[in-house]
This record gives structure tokens, sequence and C-alpha cells, in this order.
């Protein structure tokens, strides 16, 4: 859909080319499944024109079946009946645009607009968007930001993930936690890991203090990566496997000592949040992070609170 829009809104295309292409994108249109050049994938997409919930705030047509060419093509008062569309597409395409690989640009200046940007869109989303944001996940692809290879200087989206994240939970969790879990990278740090020990990738910062001058913006942005972290921890009270999991991607991701110090104290809020008994797995979390980063203040903390002797 993304690089139909593309196409179509290019201005150096001949109208016989539209025409063509409208003809082609009517015919794909009758099917439940967009084509692939290769037959033998048809079967793996979705119909996403039944994913919508019913009762959502929104035009199911022109949500799940996007037809940029004929908009070229309809009267304007015909977008005066289906308001709607015109929110649709707005959101459409911040999802695309904020799920994208873009490098790190260069400057302090443009390196702060890029999280503001990013930071601003968010919250128009927030407001704005009504309905299962499952609706309009971003699929990955070769250029997405959420997918298994990104470059190492791509943008993080510890940002844009919190937020699928929380949008995307209630609905569905299994993809919720696996966004949130790849956007926990960091790959610049990582490709300055020392040759010594490199199972304790949080002593990065303690090797390379300045670690990546060029990234003027690096420590808004770990700290993004570590709220990400926390709204996890906080979400998987209570799931063993999945605090499990959460853990073990905090250690390999997070490389700043005081923010996995900052996680630990925030598993043992969040253990001993209620008055009933303690969550005992996210204590051991605790204790663990703690114990990577502060031996000392970790063992105390065990030895003054009983609840903690089960751990």
């Amino acid at each position: 859909g993304a690089l139909w829009m593309c196409i179509v809104l290019n201005p150096h295309c001949k109208l016989e080319q539209k025409s063509s292409w409208l003809k082609q994108l009517k015919k794909w249109n009758s099917v439940d499944v967009c084509p692939w050049e290769d037959g033998n994938h048809g079967n793996e997409l979705p119909n996403l024109t039944n994913a919508l919930p019913p009762g959502a705030n929104a035009n199911q047509e022109n949500m799940g079946q996007c037809k940029p060419l004929e908009y070229q093509h309809l009267p304007a008062h015909k977008f005066l009946k289906e308001g709607e569309s015109y929110l649709t597409l707005a959101v459409e395409v911040a999802l695309i645009g904020l799920g994208q690989q873009r490098i790190m640009p260069d400057g302090l200046y443009a390196q702060e607009k890029v999280c503001r940007n990013e930071e601003q869109l968010i919250s128009k989303l927030q407001e704005s968007v009504k309905t299962d944001i499952l609706f309009f996940f971003p699929t990955a692809g070769p250029y997405s930001g959420l997918g298994e290879v990104i470059h190492r200087d791509s943008v993080p989206m510890h940002t844009f993930a919190k937020y699928l994240f929380t949008s995307l939970l209630p609905h569905d969790a299994e993809l919720a936690y696996k966004s949130a879990l790849r956007a926990m990278r960091l790959l610049v740090l990582e490709s300055m890991a020392p040759l010594g020990d490199t199972s304790r990738p949080h002593h990065i910062a303690s090797v390379v203090p300045n670690r990546y001058p060029r990234w003027f913006t690096l420590s808004h942005i770990e700290s993004q990566q570590c709220e990400l972290a926390s709204t996890m921890l906080t979400a998987a009270k209570g799931d063993v496997r999945r605090l499990e999991t959460v853990l073990e991607s905090i250690q390999k991701n997070i490389h700043s000592s005081s923010h996995i110090f900052k996680l630990a104290q925030d598993a043992f809020k969040i253990a001993t949040l209620m008055d009933s008994l303690p969550d005992i797995t996210l204590l051991k979390v605790s204790l663990e992070l703690g114990l990577q980063t502060a031996p000392t203040a970790a063992l105390s903390l065990l030895s003054s609170n009983p609840a903690l002797h089960k751990v």
C-alpha cells in the first residue's frame, strides 16, 4: 500500500500510466489477499478488510481497501461524505513514517528535532486514534525499524515501540511484546563492544566514556529505552515467561549501569506495589539487575526486606 501510494503520487507520471495502474489495482482489489509475484506466498497475507472490530468508529471499506488512484478521480464533495477517510490515511501514513528506518542525522539540532517531531506525532496519534491500533499496525519489510535487520545508525524505535506496545497489548499481547522486544536494540553501542568479556554488555559505557559522540541525543535515547523496558516489566507482572524474556532483553540491550539499576528499583516497586503477596519472579528480576550494577545495595535490600528472603 505504501509503495503504491508513492507511485501514484509521482507528479511526473503520465495519465495513461495512471489509468493502467488503476485498472490493475481494481483487478487486485477484487481478490481477498494482495497477490505476490510468487503465488505460493499468497495465503500468508491476512484479509485486513475483516480485521476491524465490530462497532469501531471508522469507515471499514476505506480502511480495509485503500484506493489512492481512485481518489484522484472522485469529485471533491465525495470526501465530505467520507471525512473519516482523511483521518484513516493520515494515521496510516504516520505509522508508516514512524516505523521506517532512518539514519540518524548529523548535528545536535537535527537530532533533537528528530526526537521532538517523533514525540509530537505520537502525541497526535494518541489524541486522534480511537479505534483498535492493531488494524493499522505496519507490516515489517526491508526498511522497517522493527524488522529483523536494521542499519547500525538507524534512529532507535524505543519511543514508537512504547506507543505501539500500550496500544496493541489489550488486543494482541504476543505482537505487542514481539515489537517492543525488537525495538529494545541499540546497535550503535553494540558495534563498539570490547574484544574481551561480552557477557556484561552494560560495561561498554565504562570502556568508552563518550561512546558515540556523533549521537548527541544518546542519553535521551537511552532514557527512552529504559522507559520501554520499565513499561514491559509493569505489564508482565505475574507472567513468569514474559518477565524472563524482558529480563534477558534488558541484560542484552541496555548498556548503562544507571539505567539497569533504575530498572531494578522499578521492578522492586512493581513487585511490592499492592498489599497482597509480592510477585516473587519480579523480585528475582529486581535482585538480578541490582546485583549486576550495585551488589552491595542489592544485598543490603535483600537482608532488610523479609519478602526477598524467598527469592
